[in-house]
């Protein structure tokens, strides 16, 4: 029994993955603490797991029917990655403030009620102004919580995410052997994980080198966790931006212990690559700054890089449809199977339900987009970027340990330059603005944890179709639980009081974005469009040099990231990463590379489970703004 995906395991998970979706929409809109949802290293999921461990040890030596087994605790750290990607960043926190923020904004100054709203779907925002009203500024005091103003919209977009989350696990379901077994890339973000779930058998929490590299991202954490509660205390800044280019520009200098783990198990050719362009980039960008080359557009979440971020997107471009050719031959092996109805007994669905489910599921979405007010054109063009997107960044996370990234520009911005705002139309570009829900700044979403998931899963002999139940699961409970939270707490508090990202800044952003081009429309972007091609170009530069020469250091993902703010305010620990790397394979060859891996997966677990630790106290003593933020 203790030897298989148990029920026992699934009802862990799920009360678990409550508790990280609840703990998390807790923390950014009343504690406003250290994010702990927000990137694909889903530090909640890797910081219960961590206790997990601990709390295993005693009971697999007195009572061994209680503890748990290797896959019980594979399953629940699935689960709980899963619903680490959903409450914030990922889903809710957009979700929420945009259909109900589209109204509370809307203001005779920028003019939405009059440019957005009339072209916005009905059945896509909460109607009733008293509701919303009262969910930014707070419930007054006799009133009960409006929830039939919430049932409409919720009942129309809750059935378009979920379906997108099963697109995105079946494709990775028909990906998993492609990448896994064929390409063997690393997967960075599994390793803390897995050694904590095999603390048992591998003796962990007696590695003294584990409690060294532990100690030092707790150490720091604990110091700048006392500053905040005692200022007398020193705290020990991590990041220093330094001011470049006439001060266009800052060049940052921060130490993150995750990254520098994460790092730690990439390609070094690839890591190289990652901090090289971002330099690269950065002097670019600042020759462009001081020159006035660049004409500076309001581009959703590329504000600083917008012309190099179009390069690098191409370079996106070419990656993902190269990496689909190179599938060939395993899509072929995928297609014999379903052809035929043959089962893999390796994969959590069979061949045949992925392949179809993934098809009924894309098929429902273009019929969603059509109804929402996209022609079938714009809404094929915008599918087909959002899962190109989609891809390239899980790809980059799983082979590049990317642990903090998102696109260079976002699927609805794309679709929007390259076909120009006057052929999309008013309806269609407010209903690209509402698609931000679900794929604007795709700092972490369910494909990513799926795939670190199903490669988790590798050494795993049994059945393994209990798990997709469990992802269900997970999915399930963390979309109610992290709604249910937010409305809550929106009408206990005041959204507008919470965290201003989220609830402020956040929501006003596509509609800005969307408002100016109803006002202003164009046609198609070709100066942009130039540049993508360009960027593809040099991708594919790249990867012939690379696949030419053994020699050649450059990897194009390396480029194809490193206009990205996140990657460029993380190189400094990349390149640490790299250096220390280097140097051990150098003076102390594979052996000590091994030995040392330890030591790097523990600066990953310390830093999570510290920023968790101030956190719950943060919550006990009532303290707000404690940020022990990572990265």
């Amino acid at each position: 029994m203790k030897n298989v995906f148990t029920i026992r395991a699934i009802l862990i998970g799920a009360i678990l993955s409550i508790l990280i979706c609840v703990g998390d929409v807790y923390n950014l809109m009343v504690t406003n603490g250290s994010y702990m949802t927000l990137d694909f290293t889903t530090p909640a999921a890797i910081f219960i797991l961590f206790f997990l461990a601990i709390l295993n040890l005693p009971l697999k030596k007195n009572f061994p029917r209680l503890a748990l087994s290797v896959p019980e605790l594979i399953l629940i750290s699935i689960m709980l990655m899963v619903a680490a990607s959903i409450p914030t960043m990922g889903l809710t926190l957009y979700l929420v403030p945009l259909i109900s923020g589209v109204k509370y904004y809307a203001n005779p100054q920028n003019e939405w009620g009059t440019t957005l709203l009339p072209h916005i779907k009905s059945w896509l925002i909460v109607q009733d102004d008293m509701a919303v009203k009262w969910f930014y500024e707070g419930l007054p005091k006799g009133e009960s919580i409006p929830w039939v103003a919430w049932m409409k919209p919720l009942a129309a977009w809750l059935p378009l995410i979920v379906t997108i989350y099963l697109v995105m696990i079946f494709i990775m379901v028909i990906m998993r052997k492609q990448w896994v077994e064929r390409e063997k890339l690393t997967y960075p973000m599994t390793k803390a994980p897995l050694e904590l779930i095999h603390s048992t058998e591998n003796h962990l929490f007696r590695n003294r080198l584990f409690w060294i590299g532990f100690s030092i991202p707790v150490v720091l954490g604990c110091i700048n966790g006392l500053h905040h509660y005692i200022p007398l205390i020193p705290g020990i800044k991590l990041a220093q931006s330094i001011p470049i280019f006439r001060r266009t520009l800052g060049l940052d200098f921060r130490i993150s212990f995750p990254m520098i783990g994460f790092t730690y198990f990439v390609n070094q050719q690839l890591a190289f690559s990652l901090w090289f362009f971002c330099l690269c980039t950065t002097v670019v960008q600042g020759i462009f700054n001081i020159t006035g080359f660049e004409q500076r557009d309001f581009l959703p979440y590329n504000l600083d890089r917008p012309t190099l971020g179009w390069l690098a997107l191409g370079a996106l471009i070419y990656i993902v449809l190269y990496g689909l050719w190179m599938s060939r031959g395993h899509f072929k092996s995928v297609w014999r199977l379903v052809r035929t109805r043959q089962d893999d007994p390796d994969e959590i669905v069979s061949p045949t339900i992925a392949f179809w489910g993934m098809a009924a599921g894309l098929l429902f979405l273009f019929l969603w987009l059509v109804a929402s007010g996209l022609s079938p054109i714009i809404s094929l063009i915008l599918i087909f970027f959002l899962f190109l997107i989609y891809i390239g960044i899980t790809r980059a996370v799983v082979e590049g340990g990317i642990a903090t990234t998102r696109a260079p520009v976002i699927a609805p911005v794309i679709t929007t330059s390259f076909l120009g705002p006057s052929y999309i139309g008013p309806q269609g570009l407010a209903s690209l603005g509402m698609s931000f829900i679900y794929n604007s700044d795709v700092r972490t979403f369910v494909m990513v944890s799926v795939a670190n998931g199903l490669k988790m899963l590798d050494e795993i002999a049994q059945n393994k179709r209990r798990i997709f139940l469990a992802i269900l699961v997970a999915i399930v409970v963390s979309l109610f639980s992290s709604i249910l939270t937010v409305l809550l707490l929106g009408y206990k508090n005041g959204a507008i009081n919470a965290n201003s990202w989220f609830f402020i800044n956040g929501p006003q952003y596509p509609l800005r974005y969307y408002a100016d081009k109803i006002r202003y429309p164009g046609g198609p972007d070709w100066l942009y469009m130039g540049f993508v091609a360009f960027g593809s170009l040099f991708a594919l530069l790249l990867q012939f040099m690379r696949m030419r020469f053994f020699w050649f250091p450059f990897h194009p993902l390396g480029f194809a990231f490193s206009t990205v703010m996140m990657t460029n305010a993380l190189w400094f620990s990349i390149f640490l990463a790299w250096l220390i790397k280097l140097t051990l394979l150098k003076y102390g060859g594979a052996q000590v590379y091994e030995r040392s891996k330890i030591f790097f997966i523990a600066l990953i677990v310390g830093q999570f489970v510290v920023n968790g630790f101030w956190l719950i106290l943060d919550f006990i003593t009532r303290h707000t703004g404690n940020m022990l933020y990572w990265a």
